[in-house]
Order: C-alpha cells, then structure tokens, then sequence
C-alpha cells in the first residue's frame, strides 16, 4: 500500500511540476551585456566627455560623439566606430577616429582598436591640439600689456592644429546605455616641430540623432607634415 501511495504522489507531482517551475525561467540581470548591441543591427550613439592630457597640458570637460554601427558580412571588423569633436568636429582637445583604420579585436562588451602599422606617415585619424608655440608672446607685447590679458585675445583667435596619428589605441567598454575607455594617440606637430602624445579617459551616456557641425574656422597655420 505504501509503495501504490509512492507511485501516486510521484504521478501527482509530475503533472503539477510545470506549473510550479515553468520551463522558460527569467534570466538573472547580471548588469552585464552578454551582447554588444543586444543581438540587434542597430546604430548607438553615445555622447562623450573627455579628460587626458596633451603633452605637457591637462585637460577636461572636451566633447566627442561616439557612433557604434554593425559591419557589413565579409568586413574584417565586426563594427564601424566613428568618433569626432562635439559640438563642433575641430573642437580643441578633441580627436577623430574611424575603426575601418585601425585592427579591431571585439570580445563581449569590449572592443580594442590598434592603428594599422602599415600607415608610416600618418593616418585619416588625428586629435586637436593647441600648439603652445601659438600662445608665445612676443616681449614687447607683455611689456606693454597684461600677460593674462594678451593670452586671453590669443585663445580666441588661435585654432587647434590637427595633428595626424601615426600610433594609437583606442579601448571601449560598450553597455546599452553608457560607454567607457580610454585613447591614445601619438603624432607630429608642425607647429612645435614635435612628436605630440595625446591620452584621455572617455565616458558617456546614449544619445539619440546628434551630429557635430562641420563648419570649421579658416587656418592660417599648416596641418599635417
């Protein structure tokens, strides 16, 4: 009798069993993105802020915008990232980089770009820097005027000079509604007649239909070697 009441209760408890354990369970969130983009072909878009260094300089509070696309099948890199100055595309402190230039590696959330080493004499990729041989003033002119007052006038009038990168790595941490990293990026100024290292830590939040302008102010100096 005890062994036909075991047989009963098993029985009981198979029929009911799916109803207290469904078979489709929710996921945990784990707060981590097991897929870059969410296992959609969509384009993010991030806007960034920026601190770092630039040769001897510190800066912070620079801009950029971050646009993540998949790749078409057949490309090397599973995706394109462009990332330019924001609110304009030459604003100071500010960088350009396209992923079709550079080596992508991408595992989970985090992707690593290397500037191809085949480009010897730069690339399509480059940051802004404020050349310092910009705001040296000549003697006569401090003599005349507050040093403080004199570089005031000159920053608004100086221009960044666009430096191309001839090195550089780029590191992102993607999630879907913030991205994280760093950059770096090494090339020759004309103006100081030397090599530039430029570095900065990125973090920023999803953005929707943003776009820098690319109306850019008239140069007086050379860009490029």
């Amino acid at each position: 009798m005890k062994k036909i009441l075991r047989y009963f209760f098993i029985g009981v408890l198979l029929i009911l069993a799916p109803g207290f354990f469904p078979a489709n369970l929710p996921a945990i969130d784990t707060g981590a993105d097991n897929s870059l983009l969410e296992g959609t072909q969509i384009t993010k878009q991030y806007l960034l802020q920026l601190s770092g260094t630039v040769m001897n300089e510190r800066f912070s509070k620079a801009r950029a915008l971050l646009t993540l696309t998949p790749n078409s099948p057949g490309d090397p890199n599973p995706y394109l990232i462009v990332i330019e100055g924001f609110p304009k595309q030459d604003s100071r402190n500010s960088f350009f980089w396209n992923s079709g230039y550079s080596e992508m590696s991408a595992i989970s959330n985090e992707i690593t770009c290397n500037i191809q080493r085949t480009f010897i004499k730069g690339t399509p990729l480059f940051f802004m820097f404020l050349s310092p041989e910009l705001m040296r003033l000549p003697r006569d002119v401090i003599s005349t005027r507050a040093k403080g007052e004199v570089e005031k006038d000159a920053l608004k009038v100086a221009l960044p000079t666009v430096v191309p990168a001839r090195a550089g790595k780029l590191k992102l941490r993607i999630h879907s509604n913030t991205v994280s990293g760093t950059v770096w990026m090494k090339g020759y100024d004309p103006i100081e007649k030397a090599f530039v290292l430029y570095n900065a830590h990125l973090y920023g939040t999803k953005s929707y239909h943003l776009r820098p302008s690319d109306e850019k102010k008239k140069r007086t100096m050379v860009e490029g070697e």
